[in-house]
């Protein structure tokens, strides 16, 4: 199989094109970049510029499917600008994804699209939440970067192809990302939950993730799908999962609520959402994960 990769070089999109490399495929990425772009048998880059809605069109060539995971990271203080460049890189990207395929003959039968859990409303009674294509949504700005994200997605069908979404939850690795963002404040002692800390984590590796992401490839499965693991888990016990892992104590009382949205602004609600995700979809589809809890996956990917 040959896929065409966006975000190919972040921290999600590296795993994913390694891992179809390893399995033998071949993977086309796209960069902004010139001196970004490879030239191997089984790795080839190729150059966009999503602002200026410019592709370079032998990207597609003999690809059987994409793999969408570009966009601004959410991971920023959401003055009027950022959440304005957000939400385009992502629906412009898609735009430019569906206009390179209806002005080009082409292979193409898949396509899979990234969207995020935030998209679930808000809670804490730990009813798990399964994959509808419209799901009642939260009313935050993370929600409607999903809803539009995913709705754009949906006209690939349109396109007469197979489309997929992989709703995403805090994503796990060893290096950067959510995790060594939450264990630095740990390693120094001074690691403490959110808010109440009763929140819900849906979490997954990143080796799973990556793995998702094959497994519905090489399987052609269509439909929205959960990326988490088996077994959310609160906030307050991940960070003490983590100190645990690390055998650093974790005993600072939470951050309040009012400080982190005094630090954070409207983005507070990445790290004061509650979701109780279910994993359930895709692994009744037959994807057996490698890291189903969380101390297996800190256990690889945490150093003390």
């Amino acid at each position: 199989m040959k896929v065409l990769i966006t975000g190919a070089t972040g921290l999600v999109g590296s795993k994913v094109a390694d891992l179809f490399r390893q399995h033998g495929h071949q993977v086309h990425y796209l960069s902004t970049r010139t001196e970004a772009l490879e030239n191997q048998p089984d790795y080839k880059g190729f150059l966009w510029d999503v602002k200026e809605m410019i592709i370079d069109d032998s990207c597609i060539e003999g690809v059987d499917a994409i793999i969408h995971l570009a966009g601004e990271s959410v991971f920023q203080r959401w003055t009027d600008e950022v959440k304005k460049r957000i939400m385009s890189s992502r629906l412009d990207s898609t735009q430019l994804l569906l206009n390179l395929l209806e002005r080009n003959d082409h292979q193409v039968k898949h396509v899979i699209t990234a969207s995020a859990v935030g998209i679930y409303p808000s809670q804490q009674n730990g009813e798990s939440m399964k994959e509808q294509d419209v799901p009642p949504a939260d009313d935050s700005f993370l929600a409607e970067v999903c809803l539009a994200w995913e709705s754009i997605g949906f006209q690939f069908k349109e396109l007469g192809l197979q489309h997929s979404i992989v709703r995403i939850g805090i994503v796990l690795a060893g290096e950067g990302g959510a995790l060594e963002q939450m264990a630095k404040p740990v390693k120094l002692y001074a690691g403490a939950g959110f808010g109440n800390g009763k929140m819900w984590q849906s979490w997954i590796a990143v080796d799973d993730l990556a793995g998702i992401f094959l497994y519905l490839s090489e399987n052609q499965l269509a439909g929205v799908y959960n990326g988490v693991a088996p077994q959310p888990v609160r906030n307050r016990a991940m960070i003490e999962t983590i100190g645990k892992v690390l055998g650093k104590p974790v005993f600072l009382p939470n951050v309040p609520k009012f400080m982190l949205k005094l630090m954070l602004g409207e983005m507070a609600i990445i790290v004061l959402g509650s979701q109780y995700v279910s994993s359930e979809k895709i692994e009744k589809a037959g994807y057996q994960f490698k890291y189903p809890e969380l101390a297996l996956a800190l256990n690889d990917y945490l150093e003390s």
